[in-house]
């Protein structure tokens, strides 16, 4: 009687882009989503009086998300292309969990998505977070204290704009008028976002994200190094996009 023969199994090519969300390297990403809020605010007219800009404050607003979106993805990215990372990371977080019914989604692909899968579950809304989210991963504070700063006092303008459709509360203007004469009045007065403010904070977060980007991927290396990994032409190709 001859003997079954044993099934192949298939084994899953991963190329480098496959350990990028939607097969895009995070910064390239965001620099693209950029360049298009950056044209529709240069296209924008503001008003001659108030100077208010519709355009330019929704841009801002989506400026926020595409930012946080970048930190994710670029932290989901570093985890796929390298797994051992999470050594550290379990370390200080000893209680991260995955969700296992979106484990069994990805069935063979979960070893370069499993960057995915933890980012999913935790928060990159401030810059302490993301700073503590690196920090763990690689041992690296991207957001320095005057950058952290800057970084909060966007995102108070993100938020007045997205809860308060940009006027004035209490507490906005009890933190960022502390210092003039002639303060902002609370539920009357209203933020002023043009081209030039726009403009701004995006040349920050661009600032930021690439650094984020340069610092990880320095990081990284040298953990590799470090550690003496072997890694597969894909993985380090892939690392190579990563700024």
């Amino acid at each position: 009687m001859s003997k079954p023969k044993r099934r192949r199994e298939m084994q899953t090519v991963v190329n480098a882009l496959d350990y990028f969300v939607a097969g895009v390297p995070p910064l390239g990403n965001f620099q693209l989503e950029i360049e298009h809020l950056d044209a529709l605010v240069g296209s924008s007219k503001e008003g001659d009086l108030t100077g208010l800009n519709p355009t330019a404050e929704v841009s801002l607003i989506g400026l926020s998300a595409y930012f946080e979106a970048f930190c994710k993805a670029h932290f989901a990215a570093l985890v796929n292309i390298c797994p051992e990372t999470l050594k550290n990371f379990v370390e200080r977080r000893q209680n991260a969990t995955v969700n296992l019914r979106n484990i069994m989604s990805m069935r063979g692909q979960v070893a370069s998505r499993l960057g995915n899968l933890i980012s999913e579950e935790h928060d990159f809304g401030s810059a302490r977070e993301i700073n503590g989210m690196y920090q763990d991963l690689l041992r690296i504070t991207p957001f320095s204290a005057s950058e952290a700063n800057d970084y909060a006092k966007f995102l108070s303008d993100r938020n007045l704009l997205v809860h308060h459709g940009g006027v004035y509360t209490f507490r906005y203007s009890s933190q960022r008028f502390v210092r003039r004469t002639a303060p902002g009045l609370a539920h009357w007065d209203s933020l002023v976002v043009g081209k030039n403010e726009f403009r701004r904070w995006r040349s920050f977060l661009l600032r930021m994200a690439k650094k984020i980007a340069t610092t990880s991927r320095t990081a990284l290396n040298d953990l590799v190094a470090r550690e003496r990994m072997r890694l597969s032409a894909e993985q380090k190709r892939a690392i190579g996009m990563l700024s």
